[in-house]
Formats: C-alpha cells, sequence, structure tokens
C-alpha cells in the first residue's frame, strides 16, 4: 500500500499566531542570482488551511522562477510579498515535458489522496512523496529526471526498442546517437540543454567534414530520435515547430548547389559491374579460403541472375523456395521495404545449385547453410566480397568518393541494366527487383496491377551470364 507523504506544514513555519512561508534557495540558483539562503513571507493569517492555500500559490510562482533561472531565462528571484486582497498572481504554465511519465503509480497514489486539487500541486505532491522514499543518490536521478537534467542516451533503447528497424540499422543508429551523447558529455551538456544552437555546433564540430551521405545518416538518427522523444513528452518542442519535425535538427545539413560541368569532367556514381568485371569475378581462381568459394559465388550469382539484394539472399529460408511443376520461385516474405516482400523466379542456370542446397533442409533453415550461425550473416558475407573483390582488382576508387564505385549493389545494377537492354519493360523489372511503382504513373502505378508470373520469369531468364573470355594463344 502506498504511503501518503504529510504535507500539512510543508514550508510552513508558525510565528506568534502567524503562518509564515520559509523556502530554501537551491545552491545552483544562489550561484547564479545573489539572494538569500531562504524566502520568508509572512502570509498575513492564523487558519491553517488558508495558509496552506497562499503557501501553494507562491511555491508554484517560486518553483517557476528557480527552473527559469537554472535554465538562463532570469537573472535574479523576484520574491513576492503576500497580498491579503489579491494574493501573488500565477501565470498559467504548462507542465515540463520531463514531469510527464517521471513518477511510479506509488507517488501518483499518494498525489491523488492528498488534499491539493490543482494539477501541479498534485505533481509536486507525487514528486516529494516519491523522493521521500529514495536514497540519496536514487533522488538526485529523480531530480535530474524530473528537471530534464538526464544524459542524451537516456531515451535511446526505448527509442530503438519501438523503431522496428533493421540489425543492422539499429546498431548503427545506436552508435550514431551514442557518438552525439559522448560529445554531449565532454562538452558537459544534458538532454534538457540541447536546443538549435548546440546541435548547430556540433554538426559544424564533427559533421560538416564528413561526406554528405555520412552526414545525412548521423542527422537521420538524430531527428528520429528526437521525433519519438518528443511524441513521448521527454523533450519540448519550441513553438512554431511540430512534434515530426525532429528539431533541432531539421535543415541542419546545408545545400550545396550543383557546380558547373566542365569538358571531361567525369560524372562520378556508384555503377553496374561490366561484363569483365563480371567474369573476373565468376571465372577467376578464387582468391581466399578455399572452403568459401561456393557460397560466395553462389549468392554471387543469384544476385546477378535476379536483381535480389545482398540481405535477402544470404538470409532465404527454405520454405521460401517454392516448386511449382519443376519451376523454382524465391517467394520473398520480408526485406528493407513494403515492396520488398514479392516472387522473383529462379533463373533456370540456377536451378541445379539451389536444388542441391535444398537436399536435407526443411522450414527456416538457411538456403544457404554456411551463413547460419553469424551474428549478421549479411555484414559477413558482404566483408569477404569485399575482399574478394579487391584482391582480383575489381575495384574503382575516385578522389572524390568515399567508397568504391562498384561493389556487391553493383550485381543489382548489373541485372537492371541487361534486362532493360534485353528489352523487357521497366514496370516488370521493378516488380522483380522490388522496387515502388511510380505512382505518377497513373495507369502503372495505380491502376495495373503487378507483373504476371510468365512476365517476371521471361524477365529474369532475358539475362545472361558473360562467357568466359577465350584463352589468347
Amino acid at each position: 500500500m502506498p504511503v501518503k507523504a504529510n504535507r500539512s506544514e510543508h514550508l510552513l513555519m508558525l510565528k506568534g499566531n502567524r503562518w509564515w512561508f520559509r523556502q530554501g534557495v537551491p545552491k545552483p540558483v544562489r550561484k547564479i542570482a545573489s539572494g538569500p539562503a531562504f524566502i520568508m513571507i509572512n502570509l498575513e493569517t492564523s487558519d491553517i488551511r488558508e495558509a496552506k492555500r497562499r503557501r501553494d500559490d507562491i511555491e508554484a510562482l517560486t518553483r517557476i522562477q528557480f527552473r527559469d533561472i537554472r535554465e538562463g531565462r532570469r537573472e535574479a528571484l523576484d520574491i513576492p510579498e503576500w497580498s491579503p486582497a489579491s494574493g501573488p498572481q500565477r501565470p498559467p504554465r504548462s507542465l515540463p515535458a520531463a514531469v510527464r511519465g517521471a513518477l511510479t503509480r506509488a507517488a501518483m497514489d499518494a498525489a491523488l489522496g492528498a488534499e491539493d486539487t490543482d494539477e501541479l500541486d498534485l505533481i509536486v505532491h507525487a514528486a516529494e512523496a516519491e523522493a521521500d522514499r529514495m536514497k540519496p543518490a536514487q533522488r538526485k536521478a529523480f531530480e535530474d529526471v524530473l528537471g530534464g537534467r538526464v544524459k542524451i542516451e537516456h531515451q535511446l533503447e526505448g527509442y530503438l526498442k519501438t523503431a522496428g528497424l533493421a540489425p543492422k540499422t539499429e546498431a548503427e543508429r545506436r552508435g550514431l546517437v551514442n557518438k552525439f551523447a559522448r560529445w554531449c558529455d565532454e562538452k558537459r551538456l544534458t538532454l534538457d540543454q540541447v536546443d538549435r544552437k548546440r546541435a548547430g555546433r556540433y554538426v559544424a564540430e564533427v559533421l560538416e567534414e564528413k561526406h554528405r551521405v555520412t552526414q545525412g545518416k548521423h542527422l537521420t538518427a538524430l531527428r528520429q530520435y528526437w521525433i519519438f522523444m518528443a511524441r513521448r513528452g521527454h523533450v519540448d518542442v519550441p513553438r512554431g515547430e511540430v512534434i515530426t519535425s525532429g528539431w533541432p535538427w531539421n535543415d541542419q545539413l546545408i545545400e550545396t548547389k550543383g557546380k558547373r560541368v566542365e569538358r571531361g569532367a567525369k560524372k562520378v556514381a556508384e555503377r553496374p559491374f561490366t561484363d569483365t568485371e563480371v567474369s573476373t569475378l565468376i571465372n577467376s581462381t578464387f582468391p581466399l579460403t578455399e572452403a568459401w568459394e561456393g557460397v560466395m559465388k553462389d549468392v554471387f550469382k543469384v544476385a546477378l541472375l535476379s536483381g535480389m539484394r545482398q540481405a535477402e539472399i544470404v538470409t532465404l529460408w527454405v520454405e521460401e523456395v517454392e516448386d511449382n511443376g519443376g519451376q523454382l520461385t524465391f517467394n520473398l516474405q520480408q526485406g528493407k521495404n513494403p515492396s520488398a516482400a514479392r516472387r522473383v523466379p529462379v533463373h533456370s542456370s540456377l536451378v541445379p545449385m539451389v536444388r542441391e542446397r535444398l537436399k536435407g533442409k526443411a522450414g527456416q533453415n538457411l538456403l544457404f547453410h554456411e551463413l547460419a550461425g553469424m551474428g549478421s550473416p549479411s555484414d559477413t558475407y558482404g566483408k569477404r566480397f569485399k575482399r574478394w573483390r579487391e584482391a582480383l582488382g575489381v575495384a574503382d576508387v575516385q578522389a572524390d568518393t568515399r567508397r568504391s564505385l562498384v561493389n556487391f549493389h553493383s550485381a543489382r545494377r548489373w541485372f537492371t541494366t541487361k534486362a532493360r537492354h534485353a528489352g523487357q519493360p521497366k514496370e516488370t523489372i521493378a516488380d522483380v527487383i522490388g522496387h515502388a511503382p511510380d505512382k505518377q504513373d497513373v495507369t502503372f502505378g495505380v491502376y495495373a496491377r503487378e507483373a504476371s508470373e510468365e512476365q517476371r520469369r521471361a524477365c529474369v531468364e532475358a539475362v545472361i551470364l558473360p562467357e568466359r573470355p577465350a584463352k589468347k594463344l
């Protein structure tokens, strides 16, 4: 059963036959605003009930002043005097965001059992009831939460738990938010102190020298984290901003105007593999550990002949391979976006390999069993593919790029290019590779259904791997 706190004479003292309001000024406030250690106000009444009412009115004002001084919006205390005619004027205020959700059920029960009926009084009562039950370290932590003085990562795990991110993206977001948290620790900043100016300072000091793609990832992680906290009431959004803006991180990335293209200038963009690069990877002697050759080449060939993403291939379950009258189909049930769930016909040249891999397996066994037990099959494969590719000299690194212009995703680009060159409709190609239809194209993006099984299979079969180059005599 919750313990009800006794507030009958809280902040009150009786001198003669008059009640006085007596409240200590917090040390952080005294450091900023010169003034007495205690506030003493004659309440001009001998009635305890009236004294409590007047005490509560004054306490509401002093709490607002204490907070404003700590947050830099006020430099000195304005100690009110009680006037029996009018009393102190209490301006309408909304409760701080950090207060909402900071109290336990027991504290709220204590508040509801108090005589106070004002919303702010109930919260204060509950906070004090909660604090009285705590040890000093716990009390300080509680007061920090109450005032929003918590570390940046305080709500991070709660955000990640509800965000529904892929494991790799979740790990990336955690790392990026923690990077900002470490910077704030160095600057001695807590969550309540992060405003647009300090966010801009972080961008200037840490992000501006990074590649724009990297900048974008950092800002996306922080923006989404702040949106979550704003929705849950852990941070306040300034007037004029909406919760979904991601303030203070919105519009922090400076837009750069496109540069004039001069003669001979090379457009830098990630590209498909060339046929020569594909042939080199498939037909050259495997340069890594021999035990990995089979799975490395099998996964790569599936990507070349289906346009599937790396993560989609390496996490394929046996039950996602359907056999319809001898024709195999990958029935993908999950992926990067809603369009990733799709049916992709298995290219005829891959059927023997896939059937061999199906033997002795069932259900949710991985088709590419060599990657089973890995923390992240996609990361494991991706790192080995990079070593394989670079060992054979398949790379395209430019001065202004952060990574090679060819990578595993180039296989997806190669398939798309080859299907187009074979005359396949773009709408069918989009259905095969899992791209959302163009909603601007009303006919195909809104009215038309997806490509038929026959159309998708024809698209896949139209792509042919390059032949091994003939040996020179």
